[in-house]
C-alpha cells in the first residue's frame, strides 16, 4: 500500500508540474518566451548573411589577388634563374595544366628547363617479380654508372640511377653510361623521356599528384617510394622542389607525396616543398623556392600543414 501511494504521488506531481509549465507558457511567460525566440531566429538570419557577405567578399579578394599573381607572374619572377638548367620530372597522374603553369613560370624566370622526365606508375613495384626485376635492372646500371650499391631499403635502388642520369651539381654533359640508363629505363617502360639532346641540369622540380588507391598501406607505400625519388633528385644536383595541389584539407582517400616529404624530418630538411601549384601564387613560389635551394636554404611553403611559411622569401632584385 505505501508503495501504491509512493507512485500515486509521483504521477500526481509529474501532471501537476506539466499543469503548471502549461498554464505559465500561455500565460505570464508566453510573451517573453516568443520574443526571446523570434529574437534568436532574427540574429541567426542576420549572422547567416553577415557570412554569406564575408564569404563572397573573401571569394572575390582571393580571384583578384591570383588574377594580378597571374598577370604579374613574369615580372615577379623575370631574371631570377638566368642560365640555369631545370630537369622537371612529373611523377603519375600530374596535371596537365599544373605542368604547363610551372613550365612557363620556370622559363619567364630565365631558367632552362634540358629535359622533361615522366615517371609512370610501373616506378613503384606492386609484386615480388616487378621488385626483382627492378633490383636486377638496378644492379646493372648503377654499376655502369659507377654507383655504388644501393643500401636503402625503404628506397628504389633506380632512384639514383634515373637522378644521376638527369642531374648533376656541376651541370656535366651527359655521358654515355647516362643516355644508355636512360635508354634502359624507358624500354623497362618506367619513366618517358622528352629532349632534343641530353643535357644534365643543375637543379630539379618535380610536380607531383594525389596518390589515389583502395588501400591505405599500398597508398602511403607508394608516396613514400616517390619522396625517395624526389630526394635522389635533390642529392644529385644543387638542390629541388616537390610540387603539388594538396589542398588545405588534404583529398579523402588518397596520399599526399608532399605530405610523406613533411612528415620526414631529414627530409623537410633538405628538400623544398610547394603545396599550392595550381595557383599563381604557388607557381611563384616554386621558382622562388628554387632560389633558395641554390642558395643552400630549404623551406616548406603553401596553404597546408607542415609549411613554414605562405611563400618562400622573395629573392633580391
Amino acid at each position: 500500500m505505501i508503495d501504491f501511494r509512493y507512485h500515486l504521488v509521483s504521477i500526481v506531481s509529474i501532471f501537476m508540474a506539466l499543469a503548471v509549465g502549461i498554464v505559465l507558457g500561455a500565460g505570464p511567460l508566453k510573451g517573453t518566451i516568443g520574443e526571446t525566440l523570434t529574437q534568436e531566429v532574427t540574429q541567426l538570419r542576420e549572422d547567416r548573411v553577415a557570412l554569406r557577405t564575408e564569404l563572397e567578399a573573401a571569394r572575390k579578394a582571393g580571384v583578384t589577388r591570383d588574377d594580378f599573381t597571374d598577370e604579374a607572374r613574369t615580372r615577379l619572377v623575370g631574371g631570377t634563374l638566368t642560365d640555369v638548367k631545370v630537369a622537371l620530372v612529373l611523377l603519375p597522374d600530374a596535371d596537365a595544366d599544373d605542368v604547363k603553369a610551372v613550365t612557363e613560370t620556370l622559363t619567364a624566370s630565365g631558367a632552362t628547363v634540358v629535359s622533361r622526365t615522366t615517371v609512370k606508375e610501373e616506378w613503384v613495384p606492386k609484386d615480388v617479380e616487378a621488385t626483382t626485376k627492378q633490383t636486377q635492372l638496378a644492379t646493372e646500371q648503377r654499376k655502369a654508372l659507377g654507383l655504388p650499391e644501393a643500401a636503402d631499403a625503404g628506397s628504389s635502388p633506380l632512384d639514383d640511377v634515373l637522378a644521376t642520369s638527369l642531374v648533376a651539381a656541376d651541370g656535366a654533359a651527359a655521358n654515355d653510361s647516362g643516355k644508355a640508363a636512360l635508354d634502359a629505363l624507358t624500354g623497362a617502360k618506367l619513366i618517358d623521356v622528352e629532349t632534343a639532346d641530353l643535357v644534365r641540369a643543375t637543379t630539379a622540380v618535380i610536380v607531383s599528384a594525389p596518390v589515389k588507391g583502395d588501400v591505405v598501406a599500398d597508398r602511403d607505400r607508394q608516396a613514400a617510394r616517390l619522396v625517395s625519388l624526389s630526394v635522389a633528385l635533390d642529392r644529385a644536383g644543387k638542390g629541388a622542389v616537390l610540387t603539388e595541389d594538396v589542398g588545405v584539407s588534404g583529398f579523402t582517400g588518397a596520399a599526399s607525396v608532399v605530405r610523406a616529404a613533411r612528415g620526414d624530418a631529414t627530409t623537410a630538411r633538405a628538400l623544398s616543398t610547394v603545396d599550392d601549384v595550381s595557383l599563381s601564387l604557388g607557381q611563384v613560389s616554386v621558382v622562388y623556392a628554387l632560389v633558395q635551394q641554390l642558395a643552400g636554404g630549404v623551406g616548406q611553403y603553401g596553404l597546408g600543414d607542415g609549411v613554414s611559411a605562405g611563400y618562400p622569401p622573395i629573392p633580391a632584385p
